[in-house]
Formats: C-alpha cells, sequence, structure tokens
C-alpha cells in the first residue's frame, strides 16, 4: 500500500513523456497530408494549364482558314462579277449563221448584231471595229463575186472558187467584202480609202491570211514532212 503513491508518479511522468512524441505524429500526420493533398490537386492544376496553349493553337487555326476562304471566296466573286459573256445572244446567233466569212475573235468584238431593212441580212456593230454588214443571199454571192473578179476597181487577195475576198472602190470608199460561195453568205464593210488601207484592214481583221504567211506555213510544213 506504500508503493502506490510512488506507481501513480511514474505513470503520471510516463504521460508527460508521452506528450511530445504524440504532438510529433500529429505534426507529421498533418504534413503529410497536406503534402498528399497538394500532390494531388497539383496534376489537376497542371493538365488544365496544358490543354489551354493547344485550344489556342486550335482557335488560330480555325480563324486563319475561316479567313483564307472568306478572301478565296470573295476574290472567286470579283471575277465572276468582273467577267463578261463572249457574245452578246444576237451576236451569237449572226455568229452561228455567218461564222464561214469571219473568225470568231470578230463576233467577239460586236456589241449588237441587229436584222437590216433587207431581208436574211444583219448588221453588226463594234466600237473598235465598226459596222459590218452580212447577207444570206445565194444570189447576192453570186453577183458580189463577179463584181470583185471582173470590175477593174475591184481588188481579190483570195479566190479558191468557194471563197473570194477582196475590196471594190468607189471614189474615196472601199467597199471590203468576202463572200462564201458554197453557202451564198456575204460579208461587206464600207471603210474610207483616205484613211484606211483596205488590203491591210482585211489582214487585220483575220478575213483572209496574207501570201507571204501562207507561203511560209506551206514551207514550213514541207520541211516537216
Amino acid at each position: 500500500m506504500a508503493s502506490t503513491p510512488h506507481k501513480h508518479v511514474r505513470v503520471a511522468l510516463g504521460l508527460v513523456a508521452l506528450i511530445p512524441l504524440l504532438a510529433a505524429c500529429t505534426g507529421g500526420g498533418s504534413t503529410e497530408t497536406s503534402t498528399e493533398s497538394t500532390a494531388e490537386t497539383t496534376p489537376a492544376t497542371t493538365t488544365e494549364a496544358t490543354t489551354t496553349p493547344a485550344t489556342t493553337a486550335s482557335s488560330s487555326v480555325i480563324e486563319t482558314t475561316e479567313s483564307s476562304t472568306a478572301e478565296t471566296s470573295t476574290k472567286e466573286s470579283g471575277e465572276t462579277s468582273t467577267s463578261k459573256p463572249r457574245m452578246t445572244k444576237d451576236v451569237e446567233v449572226a455568229y452561228k449563221a455567218f461564222s464561214s466569212l469571219a473568225p470568231v475573235e470578230l463576233f467577239e468584238q460586236f456589241e449588237t448584231c441587229d436584222p437590216s431593212g433587207v431581208e436574211d441580212s444583219f448588221a453588226c456593230n463594234g466600237p473598235e471595229v465598226g459596222q459590218f454588214q452580212f447577207f444570206d443571199n445565194a444570189s447576192k454571192a453570186t453577183s458580189t463575186t463577179q463584181l470583185l473578179t471582173e470590175l477593174r476597181s475591184s481588188r481579190v487577195v483570195e479566190d479558191s472558187g468557194s471563197k473570194v475576198v477582196g475590196w471594190t472602190t468607189i471614189g474615196t470608199m472601199s467597199i471590203i467584202t468576202v463572200v462564201d460561195n458554197d453557202q451564198g453568205l456575204v460579208l461587206q464593210q464600207m471603210v474610207s480609202s483616205d484613211k484606211i488601207d483596205p488590203e491591210e484592214r482585211i489582214y487585220e481583221l483575220g478575213l483572209s491570211t496574207p501570201k507571204d504567211t501562207e507561203e511560209s506555213s506551206e514551207e514550213t510544213s514541207a520541211s516537216k514532212n
């Protein structure tokens, strides 16, 4: 019974000695918990930060693509709006009927081709090339061929029988003429001889080819063969 107080004292001292250990254990546990919590939350934060540049890059690509598409559409729209048809409907009708008389480049320069006062004839006009008369008449084709080949005031630059090209001079005016005898078609244009050389005009419009050019082409073809 006498030893009991001493035992109580030792137990009390032992409990006092355990207090720092318990405090240390408690502090260590808090640190580990905090560290684990930080470690768990950090990757999520890093992932979110990492995805931001990718999202920005994707947005930039989309914006660039949309911008390029818009520019292309605008360019194509501008080209379409400024382009013009090669021929108007009335000119196209005349071209289909008289294409054997003149090259397509001449018809493309016409703004209008309207029926004239004579049956089966058209008057075609262009600001650069002037006015032309077209006739679909076999009798006129025959009589015009006679005038070109027989009159002293006429000059022929091409005569293949089916096609005759030349001009007739009356005073200070010259009538440039192309005849297609096979189809009975005639093309005529009146020009001032004082201002325009009819022969040069014929070649300029592509109504015929100069003989020098034809001979050169024939020689080239012969040498190739």
